[in-house]
């Protein structure tokens, strides 16, 4: 997979007038990256884990004014992604208003710029029809459906491939003497904004480019270890960490031992750590993800530059793009912590790939470029169709059913014994805060319910399974309190508590 690349030269055919005209204009380009972005962007509600997490740390930063600590309660501190997903959601709000597009407007302009960096990069690579690998990103199923997702996946992605085309600029120049040391800069920004995005995965890439240019011996890229591409990447890439430890110390063990180390060699996280599971899930991700341009891949796959004589046939453009794929996917293989939108990353290079592969094919590539939108407006009827499926994951629906049933605007929504839905705080408006019914040696939790209790925080919103609702209810009677049911839904029942001589006095 990781270099289906044939290195024939490509006759130029005609091609449908508008849509070569689009493929050769960088602002039509973008454009059309825009459009699809940003349809239906605010149609559904935050799903939980993730968009309700990252959207919940994000209102936090807002709320306390403190952009440098992540916390998802106001004494929890979150250390377990860098800020800038947070940063880019809270600015979104801010500017646009608390809405599901304001917190999605972020990933449809990354995604949107990514294209536009893809035609920059095929400017150099695929020359012929500079757009056309943007076209190909757009339109694949992966990279469309995950600028529709809060996570990091889709601003990383922006960032590692703003890297690849600093470098890029600099290897394989469109003028001859032009001056490289503004490339490098570009390409140590773009891995400093990674690295403050996700950590440790941001630098793949740049693995990989290392490793390209250290085998070129006689035609190694110039100035690529700058000095001021180097003080850039500190500042963007190490700044914060810098910035968060000073105020947070107790920070630096975790960082090490759960972010880096426990996510790569043990299976702690639970993410199909089993010597199988990266087959398992970075199969059908690549599978499914890089539909419906699959079949150019699939016809492709004898080609792997599996031998030294394949590899050597390859031209510089084709090994740098093999490696672009092979180190990462090496890497998240080896790695214990899979989940599909890791490959999202490496998904810019395998359009170039596919859409080298076109250019290379002239007898087909009219008919494959009749499809591109075909399967724009395709993947844009999906997207509105997926905004109105009905699942247990959509805060916004269980918002509404708790405003319908609750009698009182509660000011924290507590789960017991149960990771927080924080997508439901976000509707709501207050914080989401996670508590056992008894002492618990899980750092996770927030506290136990007798803690909680005492607290004077005014009126709080229980969230409690069902199968632990007598339990809870019992600790709450023992401990002075009266437990009202308002209802269930989404999996929860829902409940408030009030103090026995309150109860009695109403």
């Amino acid at each position: 997979m990781s270099a289906i690349i044939l290195e024939s030269q490509a006759r130029v055919v005609p091609v449908m007038p508008r849509l070569q005209r689009l493929l050769h204009s960088f602002w039509l380009t973008l454009a059309l990256a825009l459009a699809l972005g940003f349809s239906f962007q605010g149609s559904r509600g935050l799903w939980e884990p993730d968009e309700g997490r990252y959207t919940q740390v994000a209102m936090e930063m807002m709320l306390s004014g403190d952009y440098i600590t992540p916390r998802r309660h106001h004494h929890r501190i979150h250390p377990t992604k860098p800020p800038l997903t947070y940063w880019a959601i809270a600015g979104s709000v801010s500017r646009f208003g608390r809405n599901e597009w304001a917190v999605r407007a972020p990933y449809a302009l990354a995604f949107a710029l990514t294209a536009g960096l893809l035609f920059g990069i095929g400017r150099r690579l695929t020359p012929r029809l500079p757009g056309l690998p943007a076209a190909i990103y757009a339109t694949t199923t992966l990279a469309f459906f995950a600028a529709n997702l809060v996570t990091t996946d889709t601003l990383l992605t922006l960032m590692t491939t703003l890297g690849v085309f600093g470098y890029v600029g600099a290897r394989w120049p469109l003028r001859a003497n032009a001056a490289t040391w503004p490339w490098i800069m570009l390409m140590w920004a773009g891995f400093g904004l990674a690295f403050v995005t996700k950590g440790p995965p941001g630098l793949l890439p740049l693995a990989a480019i290392l490793i390209f240019d250290g085998l070129q011996p006689q035609h190694r890229t110039r100035q690529l270890f700058d000095l001021r591409g180097m003080l850039v990447f500190a500042l963007l890439g190490l700044g914060w960490y810098l910035a968060v430890l000073l105020r947070n110390p107790e920070m630096l063990g975790y960082l090490l031992r759960e972010e880096v180390v426990a996510r790569i060699t043990s299976g702690e996280h639970g993410r199909f750590p089993q010597w199988w599971g990266g087959f398992y899930i970075y199969g059908p991700t690549l599978l499914v993800g890089t539909l419906p341009w699959l079949p150019t891949l699939w016809r492709r796959w004898r080609e792997l530059p599996l031998t030294r004589l394949r590899w050597s046939r390859l031209s510089p453009e084709g090994r740098f793009l093999a490696l672009w794929i092979g180190v990462s996917l090496l890497v998240f293989m080896l790695a214990r912590s899979r989940l599909p939108l890791y490959l999202l990353p490496l998904f810019p290079a395998i359009a170039l790939v596919i859409a080298r592969a076109w250019l290379a094919e002239p007898q087909r590539l009219q008919r494959r470029l009749a499809w591109l939108p075909v399967v724009a407006v395709l993947l844009v009827l999906l997207k509105a169709v997926a905004a109105q499926v009905h699942n247990n994951k959509d805060m916004r629906a269980f918002a509404a059913e708790i405003r319908r049933v609750v009698p009182f605007q509660p000011n924290e929504a507590v789960f017991v014994d149960e990771s927080p839905r924080y997508g439901l705080g976000y509707y709501l408006g207050i914080e989401a805060e996670w508590i056992s019914i008894a002492p618990s040696a899980d750092p996770r939790y927030d506290q136990v319910l007798s803690e909680e209790l005492q607290e004077p925080e005014g009126q709080r919103l229980y969230l409690v399974r069902p199968e632990r609702y007598a339990a809870f209810a019992a600790m709450a009677l023992a401990l002075g309190h009266h437990v009202q049911r308002f209802g269930e839904s989404h999996r929860f029942v829902i409940a408030g508590v009030r103090r026995d001589r309150d109860h009695q006095r109403n």
